[in-house]
Order: C-alpha cells, then structure tokens, then sequence
C-alpha cells in the first residue's frame, strides 16, 4: 500500500509540473511575440487593400495609401519585411483569432468592446465620422436628415451603428466603393465615412457625384489592433509610433494622402 501511495504521489507531482510547464510555456509565447517576429525578419499586416486613401490597389495595381505606408515604416522600425494580408472588412478583425496576421492597420478606432478581446496601441490619428449625399440631394442639408433614410454602410463598422442611431436604414455593403456607388446611383440616401475619405475620393474623381453635408456623427481616436498578452510587442508600437508622430514621419505621409497632417500628438 506504501507502495502504491508513493506511486501516486509521484504521478501527481509529474503531472502537476508537467501542467506549470505547458503553463510557462503558453505565457512565454505570448510575451515574446516581437522576438518571434524579429526572428523570422516578417511581420504579417492585416488591411483591407480596398480602402481608398487609407490601403488601396493604384492604377498599375500595386498596394499603396496612407496605412499602408504608416505599416511599411513600422516594418521598417522593427528591422523586419512587411506582409501584407488583404482580407474584407468584416472578417479582417477575426483574423486575430487565428494569429492570420500580427496586427490590423485599416482606420479601426479603438472602442470599448473591442478592448475586451483585443489589445491598441496608442492612436495615431482621429476619424471625424460625417455624411455625404449625391449632390443633387436637396432633402439631406445636415446629418440629422438622416432619419429614416437608407445609408450604405459596412454593417459591422461603426459607420454603421452611426447610422442606426441616426434612425437610418441600413444598406449592406462590403466596401467604402461600393457604398459611394449606392449613393451616386440613387440606390442609397447616404453613406457615413471618415471625412478624410471622402476628401480623398471627391479629390481624385473630380466628376464624383457626392457631397458633404453638415455636421458629424462621431469622432474616435484610430490605432493598430492586436492580439491580448503581447505587451512587449505592443510597447515596441506604441514607441515606434510616439517616434514617428513626434519627428514629422508620418506627418508627411498623411499630408502626401490629404493634403493635411491629421495625425495624433501623443
């Protein structure tokens, strides 16, 4: 019987540091994801790639915009190649989960609910959510005449849930291009976007269709999303990110994309 009690005792004591091994192990992988990254020399990018100015497809089809460049001198930074992963908007945040990618760019501002599952650096812009309408619509002249209108809008952004509690009827699209064709078709009353998006557009289609009308429906400081438990990796960000805001860097980047420096001072 003594025996076998001490057999016991010693399965437990095997199973037990077996368990604080897997344990110290899962918390090690966690705290060393910007030493995995720098290993490998790749850090994988997630973005929508459809998203004019922030990340799109030029006219010879090669990705660019102003995230896209913003993620490219933090790649830079960390001594590492950019990969970039072109996913739809709304499955683009999910691809944490599955660790498809290291962090999202993609004018993603950093709210309550999200921070319950997800990790953000420190902003490094701030979006001003307001309304554009065809420019022959007279029965839209401030944002409030939105009420019970259809907005075209991505159902899952906060664009959106804008529009909603503006009492508008929503529109399903998957993309920023396909709400503004909505609306320039007469198939949707609106769209809810970033300003600067539609400076952007309205600048580079002069024959565009669109017009801003008063007022705004929020505005929402904008950072990389990341994965919980990778605080080394999410300091090393936030440093890169303090730098570059701090040293004109991405200042320039956002006045190549808006003709204004609409970056945040941290």
């Amino acid at each position: 019987m003594k025996k076998l009690l001490l057999s016991l005792g010693l399965t437990s004591l095997l199973l037990a540091a077996c368990g604080n091994s897997d344990d110290q192990t899962t918390t090690e992988e966690a705290t060393n994801k910007l030493e995995q990254i720098q290993e490998a020399g790749t850090i994988n990018i997630g973005l929508e790639g459809t998203f004019p100015p922030f990340s799109y497809h030029d006219e010879a089809g090669v990705l660019t915009g102003f995230e896209y460049e913003i993620a490219a001198q933090i790649a830079e930074d960390l001594g590492v190649e950019a990969n970039y992963v072109e996913t739809k908007w709304d499955s683009l945040i999910a691809g944490l989960d599955t660790d498809k990618y290291d962090f999202v760019i993609n004018n993603i501002s950093i709210t309550d609910e999200r921070k319950e599952k997800y990790d953000f650096t420190i902003p490094y812009m701030e979006s001003v959510a307001v309304l554009a309408v065809h420019s022959d619509n007279t029965e839209i002249q401030q944002i409030e005449d939105l009420k019970g209108k259809k907005a075209a809008q991505t159902i899952t952004s906060n664009f959106a849930k804008d529009a909603e509690s503006l009492g508008a009827e929503i529109v399903a699209v998957t993309d920023l291009t396909s709400s503004i064709q909505l609306v320039e078709q007469g198939r949707a009353d609106g769209t809810i976007h970033d300003r600067v998006t539609f400076l952007t557009y309205m600048k580079e289609q002069p024959d565009s269709k669109l017009k801003i009308v008063e007022g705004s429906t929020s505005s929402s400081d904008i950072a990389l999303i990341l994965n919980k438990e990778n605080e080394e990796f999410r300091e090393k960000l936030n440093e890169i990110i303090k730098t570059r805001s701090e040293d004109g860097t991405f200042a320039a980047i956002s006045e190549k994309y808006f003709g204004d420096n609409v970056i945040t001072n941290n």
